[in-house]
């Protein structure tokens, strides 16, 4: 007869609960060249109770076990900034791993659907780990490449486990790519649609220029600025507050490169802007998980190597839209890369209903090659 299947919430405060998961986490995909690890310390840091992120938002992290044998993990969040932006009765589920057996999974689901019942929700979705921009989904497309940075990976299985729980497609984000350099190692054309765009755009006063180390913070402010105006109106979209895009702006200019950073202004004032950085999974992956002993090592090499940027962010104030601020601020972006001494460009992630970004890389000539599905299921 088998084991009982026990659900248990974890201390995320204790560093060896973490560990014990992260080794599940391992031993789940020992065999699967395309995960790439999370960071313990990392990890650790984000998922305890006391990070910036729990000011408006409670998470409960469970693991299931049969008898001494872990056999999976799910969270449950409640976002009460989502609640308060979107008027929307809804709970998230996430850090969903498990073994391929249906019974784990459902033992998982219902526990958090019990959180979902007492928080008041009305519709269980995920996976979403923590925030909205980063690990959401199941990997459903592209599962024999491995994943940009903010985005996770996983096996075929979990769609079919899922969807056996009555879970239901509530919408897919992408990840899209293009090759910078011909084989014979000259640069990729810039498509002639983007750069006649890019061309044409003629804005009295517009300035577009790389971000100036001296004046990040500055820069960045002016970037937020779009980006709350710009995505307003995008589906699942909750502002960021200013210190915390200024925050994860920094690290991201600092570790990259300033020609990867394109701000837009019209007579001093913000007008579009635009982010990419170095695809750090591509050196994340050869830490095998942790920064010491000789993680640091390993990532430091690693960061050497690598040969593609992703384009993480672009937006551009709604009164200047459809007059080529755009493919202006890509085709700074893309020429910077160029220089910069990359070979591919990664897109991602884009939500499949926000139909201007979408545009946006498909006249850069990107295409899809991985996907990842959002799902509702009933409380």
């Amino acid at each position: 007869m088998a084991l009982p299947i026990d659900v248990q919430e974890i201390d995320r405060a204790d560093p060896r609960a973490i560990e014990k998961v992260l080794a599940f986490w391992h031993f789940l995909y020992r065999d699967d060249p395309c995960w790439v690890p999370p960071l313990a310390e990392v990890l650790t840091r984000r998922l305890d109770p006391g990070h910036p992120f729990f000011h408006d938002a409670t998470l409960h992290l469970y693991v299931a076990r049969r008898g001494d044998e872990l056999v999976g993990t799910i969270s449950s969040l409640r976002d009460l900034r989502h609640e308060r932006h979107k008027g929307e009765k809804v709970a998230f589920f996430g850090f969903f791993e498990c073994i391929d057996e249906p019974a784990v999974a459902e033992a998982l689901v219902e526990r958090v659907r019990a959180d979902a019942r007492a928080w008041g929700a009305e519709v269980l979705r995920g996976p979403r780990n923590l925030s909205r921009v980063e690990e959401v989904g199941i990997t459903v497309e592209g599962h024999d490449i491995p994943p940009p940075l903010l985005a996770s990976h996983h096996p075929r299985s979990y769609q079919r486990l899922v969807e056996a729980l009555g879970f239901e497609k509530h919408h897919d984000v992408l990840a899209y790519h293009r090759m910078l350099v011909e084989p014979d190692g000259s640069p990729t054309p810039i498509p002639e649609k983007l750069r006649e765009r890019a061309v044409g755009c003629d804005i009295p006063g517009l300035v577009v220029r790389r971000a100036r180390y001296r004046s990040l913070d500055h820069d960045l402010s002016l970037a937020h600025e779009v980006f709350v105006d710009a995505f307003r109106d995008v589906p699942e979209n909750t502002p960021m507050p200013r210190d915390q895009f200024v925050a994860l702006g920094r690290v991201f200019v600092l570790f990259s490169s300033r020609h990867l950073m394109q701000l837009a202004t019209v007579d001093g004032r913000a007008a579009g802007f635009c982010i990419c950085v170095p695809e750090l999974n591509e050196a994340v992956i050869r830490a095998h998980g942790k920064l010491l002993p000789l993680g640091w090592a390993r990532l430091a090499e690693g960061l050497r190597h690598v040969r593609t940027v992703s384009f993480k962010l672009i937006g551009v104030m709604p009164e200047f839209r459809g007059r080529g601020l755009n493919a202006r601020l890509i085709l700074a972006a893309v020429e910077g890369a160029q220089a910069a001494g990359y070979e591919r460009v990664e897109g991602s992630l884009i939500d499949e209903r926000n139909g201007a970004s979408r545009g946006t890389v498909e006249g850069l000539e990107l295409s899809v090659y991985r996907r990842y599905r959002i799902y509702d299921g009933a409380v």
